[in-house]
C-alpha cells in the first residue's frame, strides 16, 4: 500500500511529476484497490462498483455546460456535494463530465437530486449519450472557424432526454464538437464529429501579414517561411515585392481551407458566410465490437445559424435516428454501418455521394479481440 500523502501547498510550484495520487485515495478504495469484480447501474447517473470483498462505492456521473466552463461559485458548491454527501473527491472526466464517489445509494441518489437542483443533470451511462465533448473555441482559440460550445449546447438542448435516459439508444454515443479542422475536442473516433471548417479560401490582412513574413525578400533566397511551408497543397505563394519586402498571394483554386496556416498565422481572415461544418459519422474508441475505428466523412457541409443551429440539429438528429431504426442490441454506429453498408447508410440520411464525402469503406476488424485470446 503506498504512503500516506499530504500535498503542501508550496510544492505545486516545483511541478513534481507524477503525483502520487493513489496515496491520495479514499480509505474505502486504497481497500479495494484493483479488487473490483462487478458493477451494477442505479438509474442512468449512478454505477455500484462491487469489490470481491463485498465491499461497493457509487460513482454519479453529472453532466456540465460545453467545453465544461464554470465560475468558481459553481466549483466550491460541487466540492460541498463531494464533501457533504460523498468521500471527499470528484473527478473530470474525458467527456467534460464530473464524477462523484460515495459508500451508499442514499447518499448517490442525494447527489443526484442537489446536482439537478443546480441545473446540472445526472447520467450518461448504459445505453446513452455520454457526453457532448466540446473545444474551446471563440472563448480563447485563435484558429477557430465555428463556436462549438455553442453548437454543443444546441445539440444539448435536443439531446438531454438521450443524456438522462428518458430516450434510449441501441449502444453508447459519443458526440465532439471541434471549432475547427485541429479537432481539439478530441478526436475523428468518435460516433458523430462535427467540425467546423472554411468554405473558401483565406484573405491575407493587407496590414498585419507582414508580421508573418521576413522583413526582406532576400530571405526567400535561403528558406520557406512557415506561412507558405505549412500548407499542404502549394496554394500559397511568397514573392519579393519591387521595395525589396515580401509579398504574398493565395491561389483560391488550389486552396482547400483546411486552415494549416492560420496555425502558425493569425492573420488570415475568411467570410463568415462560408463557413460551416461537416459531420464524421461511425467512429470510436472502444474494444467491444469490430474495434477502434475513425469516422468517415458523410456529411461535407452543413450552413451555420446560430444561436439554435437547426440544419446542424437536423443532420445529427437524422444520423441517430437511422442508427435507432437500423441498430442491433448494443451496437455502435459504426457496426451498423459495417452491417449495412456505408451507401445504404448514407441513402437514408438522404446525402447524396459527392467527390467531398465519396469514403472509401475499411474494413475495421482488427480491435483487440482479434489478438488477444480470453480464458
Amino acid at each position: 500500500m503506498a504512503e500516506t500523502f499530504v500535498p503542501d501547498p508550496s510544492e505545486r510550484i516545483n511541478k513534481r511529476l507524477p503525483m502520487p495520487y493513489a496515496a491520495q485515495f479514499p480509505d474505502i478504495i486504497k481497500r479495494n484497490y484493483g479488487k473490483w469484480v462487478d458493477r451494477k447501474f442505479h438509474g442512468n447517473g449512478i454505477i455500484e462498483h462491487i469489490s470481491e470483498s463485498g465491499e461497493s462505492i457509487f460513482t454519479v456521473k453529472v453532466g456540465l455546460p460545453p467545453n465544461s466552463r464554470i465560475s468558481v461559485d459553481t466549483l466550491k458548491k460541487i466540492i460541498d456535494v463531494a464533501d457533504s454527501y460523498g468521500l471527499k473527491v470528484v473527478r473530470a472526466t474525458r467527456g467534460m463530465n464530473v464524477e462523484f464517489i460515495t459508500d451508499s445509494l442514499d447518499k448517490a441518489k442525494k447527489i443526484v437530486d442537489v446536482m439537478k437542483g443546480y441545473g446540472f443533470p445526472a447520467g450518461g451511462w448504459e445505453n446513452s449519450l455520454w457526453h457532448i465533448t466540446s473545444c474551446t473555441a471563440y472563448l480563447t482559440c485563435s484558429t477557430f472557424a465555428v463556436d462549438a460550445p455553442s453548437i454543443t449546447k444546441a445539440l444539448y438542448d435536443y439531446f438531454m432526454p438521450y443524456f438522462t435516459g428518458e430516450e434510449k439508444l441501441p449502444s453508447k454515443l459519443d458526440i465532439f464538437v471541434s471549432g475547427c479542422t485541429n479537432i481539439c475536442a478530441g478526436t475523428l473516433a468518435g460516433d458523430i464529429v462535427v467540425v467546423g471548417h472554411w468554405g473558401q479560401a483565406p484573405k491575407p490582412d493587407p496590414e498585419k501579414i507582414k508580421f508573418c513574413l521576413p522583413t526582406s525578400a532576400e530571405a526567400l533566397k535561403k528558406v520557406t517561411p512557415d506561412v507558405a511551408a505549412v500548407c499542404p497543397v502549394n496554394a500559397i505563394k511568397l514573392y519579393a515585392k519591387e521595395d525589396g519586402s515580401v509579398g504574398i498571394e493565395v491561389d483560391d483554386k488550389r486552396c482547400i481551407a483546411c486552415g494549416r496556416c492560420k496555425n502558425v498565422c493569425d492573420y488570415f481572415d475568411w467570410d463568415p458566410d462560408k463557413i460551416g461544418v461537416g459531420v464524421f459519422v461511425g467512429g470510436k474508441t472502444s474494444n467491444t465490437g469490430s474495434g477502434p475505428r475513425l469516422a468517415y466523412r458523410i456529411v461535407p457541409w452543413v450552413p451555420l445559424n446560430p444561436p439554435e443551429y437547426r440544419e446542424v440539429v437536423a443532420v445529427v438528429r437524422k444520423i441517430v435516428d437511422v442508427w435507432k431504426k437500423n441498430a442491433e442490441p448494443g451496437e455502435r454506429i459504426g457496426d451498423t454501418i459495417d452491417r449495412i453498408g456505408l451507401e445504404e447508410f448514407m441513402r437514408q440520411v438522404g446525402v447524396p455521394k459527392s467527390r467531398h464525402n465519396a469514403c472509401i469503406e475499411v474494413s475495421w476488424n482488427f480491435g483487440v479481440r482479434q489478438f488477444i485470446k480470453y480464458v
